[in-house]
């Protein structure tokens, strides 16, 4: 398995070559398709956001170098794990794309169905391996989603900025014929926002 890992916050990914995990129990193995490039992966590169004006939030506290960052993945199963292989979600072949806002999937947030706001997270590019690697260990099948008809490098993209920007439209809610939208910024988010505002505001 090839992967280009933060060994050092700050400084240019290493590549490292070492075998690929057989996946255990639920575990499902991918070959990396496409992986985008978030904005927030140059932050997580660097250790911390920068808030302006000198103001700095520090990440590194809570990732372990190295690891290796992307988290917007698609790819192909390439092996499954025995439980996972007897559940049938997944075979090898499917192409799937990860949702990697995994939580620890025990405590009451996880339990309530909002992984993404658990306190003990295992985000996929970010405390688990990520996609700038050729292989990506994801912990259940429930986590792949199938993405048939859409063009692997825009369906890795989803689970992020298409998830963001879906999130911001459900709360603008249905708006009227003259009614109008504005969305601030063409970046990944801002674009996704601007191809899904008809779909989900009209």
């Amino acid at each position: 398995m090839r992967s280009f890992k933060v060994t050092k916050f700050g400084a240019a990914l290493e590549e490292v070559v070492e075998e690929a995990p057989a996946p255990v129990g639920t575990e499902v193995l991918l070959r990396v398709n496409a992986c985008g490039v978030c904005h927030s992966d140059v932050h997580l590169r660097d250790g911390y956001f920068d808030l302006g004006q000198d103001g700095r939030l520090d990440l590194s506290r809570g990732l372990k170098t190295p690891f290796t960052l992307g988290h917007e993945v698609a790819g192909s199963v390439v092996a499954v794990g025995p439980d996972a292989a007897a559940e049938g979600s997944v075979a090898i072949g499917d192409a799937r794309v990860i949702y990697p806002w995994i939580g620890c999937g025990s405590c009451a947030v996880c339990r309530a169905g909002n992984e993404q706001l658990c306190r003990a997270p295992r985000n996929i590019g970010i405390h688990c391996g990520g996609g700038y690697s050729d292989h990506v260990l994801v912990p259940h099948p429930r986590y792949l989603l199938p993405y048939d008809g859409i063009p692997v490098e825009e369906a890795c993209t989803y689970a992020c900025s298409g998830l963001t920007a879906y999130g911001a439209l459900k709360k603008v809610g249905a708006l009227g014929a003259g009614d109008p939208l504005v969305i601030i910024g063409a970046g990944g988010v801002g674009l996704a926002g601007v191809r899904l505002a008809a779909r989900l505001t009209g």
